[in-house]
C-alpha cells in the first residue's frame, strides 16, 4: 500500500493499494494544512499501518508554507512507518489522462506542466495567469486543466506507473525574503 499525501493547494491525503484507492481525503482550505493532516492521516492509517510500504509527497509547485507542512508529514509518516519517502510533482495528481495541467501559485501566477498518461512530461514552468501559453506542435490538442486541487490518490497511481522522483520542492521562484539590515531606530 502507498500513503500519498498532498499540500500544494488544498490538502490530500491517500492510501492506495495497487491500483485500488482504499481512503481519499481532500479539504480545499490552502491555508489551515497542518489543522487537517492530522485528523486525515489518523483516518488514513485506521488498521493500515502494518501495510503501508511507501509514503509519497507531493513537492509542488506550490506555495512554501504549504509545500513544507505536506514534505514535512510525509517524511515523518515515513520515518515513523519504517518504511521510504519519495516526492512527486504534484500536476502528476490532477489528471489520469493527458493535458496541460496549471496551478495557481498566487501572485497572479500560475504554474503549468504539460501530463501525458497522467505523467509530468515536461515542466512545471511559471507565467502570469493571463500569459500562460497556448500548445503548439504535438501538444496543440491537449485541453488546458486550471486545477483547484490535487487528488494525492493520483500522485500514488503515478508512482506506481513509473513518474519520475523529485528531490527538491518545487517552489519556482527564488526567496524574496533578505536578511535584516539591522535594529530599525524608533526614536529620534
Amino acid at each position: 500500500m502507498i500513503l500519498a499525501i498532498d499540500t500544494s493547494l488544498g490538502t490530500s491525503v491517500a492510501v492506495v493499494d495497487g491500483a485500488a484507492v482504499v481512503f481519499r481525503e481532500h479539504a480545499v482550505d490552502t491555508r489551515r494544512h497542518a489543522e487537517h493532516l492530522g485528523g486525515m492521516l489518523e483516518r488514513a492509517l485506521d488498521g493500515r499501518r502494518d501495510r503501508i510500504e511507501l509514503v509519497v509527497a507531493g513537492m509542488g509547485p506550490g506555495a512554501f508554507t504549504g509545500l513544507r507542512v505536506g514534505i514535512a508529514a510525509a517524511r515523518a509518516a515515513a520515518l515513523g512507518l519504517g518504511v521510504p519517502c519519495r516526492g512527486v510533482a504534484s500536476h502528476a495528481g490532477v489528471t489520469t489522462g493527458s493535458a496541460q495541467v496549471t496551478t495557481d501559485v498566487r501572485r497572479r501566477e500560475r504554474a503549468w506542466s504539460i501530463v501525458i498518461d497522467g505523467l509530468v512530461a515536461d515542466g512545471p514552468h511559471l507565467a502570469p495567469a493571463d500569459a500562460v501559453p497556448a500548445l503548439d506542435g504535438e501538444h496543440a490538442t491537449l485541453e488546458r486543466i486550471d486545477a483547484d486541487g490535487v487528488d494525492a490518490a493520483l500522485l500514488a497511481l503515478a508512482v506506481a506507473r513509473g513518474a519520475a522522483e523529485v528531490e527538491q520542492a518545487l517552489y519556482l521562484r527564488e526567496a524574496d525574503a533578505v536578511p535584516s539590515a539591522g535594529p530599525k531606530r524608533v526614536s529620534q
